[in-house]
């Protein structure tokens, strides 16, 4: 009876094994972009960032959002933005001309 149980947990185990694909890993598993590929690639680098602030929840912890935002930070780290400023629009009452 033990070793009738025994083969019958053997080939179920067995059989469940055939059921997954060996090619899948886990998501920790799979190498993310590094902070320096990200640097290089600007679009991908926004649309990840767009990816991961829509779900931040699912995507808190995931490698893939932690390089964008450091190459985010990196990239926008002591760089100044142009101003647009039509002048146009500015108030003539401050001094503006």
């Amino acid at each position: 009876m033990k070793l009738q149980n025994l083969t019958i947990i053997a080939i179920g185990s067995l059989a469940l094994t055939a059921c997954f694909d060996s090619k899948h890993t886990a998501p920790s598993a799979i190498s993310a972009p590094t902070v320096d590929w990200y640097l290089k690639h600007n679009a991908e680098l926004d649309s990840t960032l767009a990816r991961c602030s829509d779900n931040p929840a699912q995507y808190r912890n995931h490698p893939d959002c932690i390089n964008a935002l450091q190459a985010a930070n990196q990239r926008s780290a002591g760089e100044l933005h142009p101003l647009h400023i039509d002048v146009d629009k500015l108030p003539k009452h401050h001094g503006w001309n």
